[in-house]
């Protein structure tokens, strides 16, 4: 066996005593005799080798593991995960509760190394592992210090069995996050999570969670999904930094879109709008008269927030107009004595607002015309009105 051994005065202790605690640490099988009850017992990890919080490892290139009971005999890709990733060779099974992962190159040197064995991994009746086991192991002379921790909610309630992972950002001015996480937790009952043994100082990192009902430890179509709005850093000053609730959004989720339209828009009559979703063959807004109120339909105050609720998600138009003749409807409109062309109120929009699930987008106020818009279609089947008196 290929291992490396730790340095003196450290926790990893001895090769030969470690190893043969891993292999005997197996407790009895969890069968029952034929005709008892039900094995309804989730399997566990029972031990390891390297045992948790081990520091100052030499060149080590195999893990080893012992469960409660006996266990599918996976490949250990499908059970394991290390963080950051180091390349698996080969896994082999003794009795099906002992596994020797042997890597296809020695962990990192002077690294804090994440042990994950997921949740999932059924024993010899089927039943599942209950949540991830997760634990440091490092080749430098002690474990960080630095934490990130939280709660998932998800309308107002916690959110249990999450995924949470700490993603490297690629530098200062890039926000795009790596495929790698650096670390990853699950959530309990309450909706906590915890990620320990970071860095400090460290970052910047983004964190994302997701829903993971499936158990499959990756973001489905369906399940319901957040990233934190800020990067994260920690400093010797705030090593430990506990982040405000979470709230994770299913991806149909509608969101908010919200603004203020300046008080100096040249039009003093009222504002009226609404904000419609682009479909994949819009061609952009042809601002025309409408007979019927568009949905969403809302009075605009000037200098005012305003907001509009349960659009989106995805790309959307936001579209004002001003109410010349008061009649609450985009509408065209005469100008005495010309009684020959026809007007169409003023519209401005702001186009292309990429409403998030669940989350808020802020529009800039589009800019209105100083004219009226010369309409050039069919003329209207009733007459139009005039013109107020404008300012």
């Amino acid at each position: 066996m290929a291992a490396g051994a730790a340095r003196p005065g450290t926790r990893a202790g001895s090769l030969a005593a470690s190893l043969a605690l891993a292999l005997a640490a197996g407790c009895a099988s969890v069968e029952p005799p034929p005709g008892g009850p039900e094995d309804r017992t989730p399997p566990r990890l029972a031990s390891a080798w390297p045992e948790s919080g081990t520091v100052g490892l030499g060149e080590v290139r195999e893990l080893l593991f012992s469960f409660s009971e006996k266990v599918e005999p996976r490949p250990a890709e499908r059970f394991l995960r290390l963080y950051p990733p180091v390349k698996i060779a080969d896994t082999d099974w003794s009795g099906r509760r002992q596994a020797r992962v042997r890597l296809a190159e020695p962990l990192p040197p002077d690294t804090v190394i994440v042990v994950e064995i997921v949740r999932g991994l059924p024993d010899a009746h089927r039943v599942p592992s209950v949540g991830a086991r997760a634990f440091p192991l490092a080749t430098a002379d002690s474990l960080p210090a630095g934490e990130v921790a939280g709660v998932l909610a998800r309308g107002g309630k916690p959110v249990g069995g999450a995924v949470v992972e700490l993603l490297p950002v690629a530098g200062p001015a890039d926000d795009s996050p790596r495929a790698s996480a650096l670390r990853r937790a699950e959530s309990d009952s309450l909706g906590r999570y915890r990620l320990p043994w970071l860095p400090v100082p460290g970052g910047p990192w983004l964190l994302r969670a997701f829903e993971d009902a499936d158990g499959d430890g990756r973001p489905g179509e369906r399940e319901a999904r957040r990233d934190a709005p800020d990067t994260l850093w920690l400093t010797p000053q705030s090593a430990r930094l506990a982040l405000p609730e979470l709230a994770l959004f299913a991806p149909d989720d509608p969101g908010t879109v919200a603004g203020q339209v300046d008080s100096t828009a040249p039009w003093t009559a009222p504002l009226l709008g609404w904000v419609e979703r682009i479909a994949e063959t819009d061609t952009g807004l042809v601002a025309r008269p409408l007979a019927r109120a568009p949905r969403g339909r809302q009075p605009v105050e000037r200098g005012a927030r305003v907001a509009w609720d349960k659009v989106g998600p995805g790309l959307v138009r936001l579209v004002l107009f001003t109410d010349l003749d008061g009649d609450s409807l985009p509408s065209l409109v005469a100008r005495p004595p010309d009684t020959v062309r026809i007007w169409l109120e003023p519209h401005a929009w702001a186009d292309s607002l990429l409403v998030l699930p669940g989350l808020e987008t802020r529009f800039r106020a589009p800019v209105f015309p100083d004219t009226l818009t010369l309409w050039r279609g069919a003329p209207p089947e009733s007459a139009a009105t005039d013109l107020p008196v404008l300012r």
